[in-house]
């Protein structure tokens, strides 16, 4: 199933109930907690958000001052992350293990261990930084499962974000990563590892 970007507004109507601003401030907060929890168990929105009360990140909705606003900036990229390891790690060979453990995101050269942590905007690199990484890629040694891994992944992460985020397939270079002697002995050769790189939309 598509993940669709969640675009919503509730406004509260006061015609009626007089203006009492510590009780419209109230009304909004139950409101605004109560369409978050909709949105999020519908599936249409993450567990993961910002949230800005009278434009103050990360106050309480009790605290608003009427008329608000209450918005929550929900994080489709910390999601999109957690979703590209578990999948990639799924579809791994499972002969020792040691490829489906290797996985993991960086960001600006970081190793990144909890999603969470990822700030918005970041460009999220998901990569496996094992020797035979790019045999295992492009179908170079015999495996339990079928090559393109990583080109699988990024297919699996435009199907249920691509309206949220961009994943792209590349091959980097990692530091302290695996040198390759070259026969004649006069030199090595770098290798490049598959990698799904991940920014969300504007």
């Amino acid at each position: 199933m598509g993940i669709r970007a969640v675009d919503k507004s509730v406004h509260i109507s006061i015609s009626g109930i007089g203006y009492d601003p510590k009780f419209l401030a109230s009304e909004l907060a139950k409101t605004a907690r109560a369409s978050l929890a909709e949105v999020q168990s519908s599936g249409q929105a993450p567990k993961t958000y910002t949230k800005y009360i009278n434009g103050r990140k990360g106050a309480q909705e009790e605290s608003v001052v009427f008329p608000g606003p209450i918005i929550y900036q929900f994080e489709w990229l910390t999601e999109a992350v957690r979703y590209s390891l578990t999948y990639a790690r799924a579809r791994s060979p499972v002969r020792s293990g040691r490829y489906a453990r290797a996985w993991f995101a960086m960001v600006n050269g970081i190793h990144v261990k909890d999603p969470t942590s990822i700030p918005p905007g970041a460009e999220v690199i998901i990569t496996n930084d094992v020797p035979y990484a790019r045999k295992v890629e492009v179908g170079a040694m015999k495996m339990s499962v079928p090559p393109g891994i990583v080109e699988d992944m990024r297919q699996a992460v435009q199907r249920r974000f691509g309206d949220t985020v961009i994943a792209k397939k590349t091959f980097i270079r990692l530091a302290g990563g695996y040198r390759l002697r070259k026969k004649n002995r006069r030199g090595e050769t770098e290798l490049t590892y598959p990698a799904l790189v991940i920014t969300a939309k504007i």
